[in-house]
This record gives structure tokens, C-alpha cells and sequence, in this order.
């Protein structure tokens, strides 16, 4: 009996995404599940942080990632404290003019700390927050 670990028809993708900025409001602490696959070809991650005015803050490329689990932290250029931040998160193949985009996802972020010890809810994707709440709560 054969077990397999990878899902051969599931479509690649980014399945979650999780921010929490540190207490500091200087550096952004991020985590990416991606689809495992068996394929040759692993796809690249990217993490963009966009300022309130529309300009890149700083961002992350992770390129032939191979896990199916990210985990990397963001560093703030003049971070604004309370500030609402727009964050994009692109999965892609191939490098250069070669590089298609597979998905893209864009959300807000309020530039505040949030507790995940605690059971506060971060900024993010395919995340029950509440079910973070409930396990948060359990621990205590």
C-alpha cells in the first residue's frame, strides 16, 4: 500500500498567509503554507508590503521554494505606527520573462501589535481566526 504525501491533482497555491508585526513596529513576522507538490518545476513566493501612499515598503522573494511551509521576517523602512499598509503575496514560476504569475492575493495591514500568544487575530489569508481564539484560550 502505497501513501502519498502530495495531492497529484491539487492545483498549486498558496493556501494561507499569516502576518504579525513585533511589538517594535519595525520588522513584520510572515508564514506561507503553499500546496505540496512533487513537481520539478517549485514556485517562487513573494511578499510586497506597500506604504499608506502607494510606495513599496520592502518585500521578500523566496524563489524555488520547495517547503511546503514559509516562514520569514519583513523589515520596515520608516514604519508609521498605525498605519494601514497593503501587503500582496504572489506565487510564480520561472525566473525573468520566463515568469508567470500562478496567484496573487492583496489585503490590508494595520501597522499595530498583535498578540499571536494570546490568541489575537493577525493579518492574512485561509486562517479561521476564532479557531485561533479557541486554541489561544485552550492553552491558558
Amino acid at each position: 500500500m502505497e501513501i502519498s504525501l502530495f495531492e497529484d491533482e491539487a492545483p498549486l497555491r498558496v493556501e494561507r498567509c499569516i502576518l504579525y508585526p513585533y511589538p517594535d513596529l519595525k520588522r513584520i513576522w510572515t508564514r506561507l503554507w503553499v500546496t505540496p507538490t512533487q513537481a520539478e518545476e517549485k514556485p517562487n513566493l513573494e511578499v510586497i508590503l506597500i506604504n499608506p501612499d502607494g510606495t513599496e515598503n520592502c518585500s521578500v522573494f523566496l524563489m524555488a521554494h520547495a517547503e511546503a511551509r514559509a516562514e520569514t521576517t519583513l523589515h520596515l523602512h520608516a514604519p508609521i505606527p498605525g498605519g494601514v499598509y497593503g501587503v500582496a503575496v504572489e506565487m510564480t514560476q520561472g525566473v525573468g520573462d520566463a515568469q508567470k504569475v500562478i496567484e496573487r492575493y492583496t489585503f490590508d495591514l494595520v501597522l499595530e501589535f498583535r498578540n499571536p500568544n494570546t490568541g489575537e487575530p493577525g493579518f492574512g489569508f485561509g486562517v479561521d481566526w476564532d479557531e485561533v481564539a479557541r486554541k489561544a484560550s485552550s492553552r491558558d
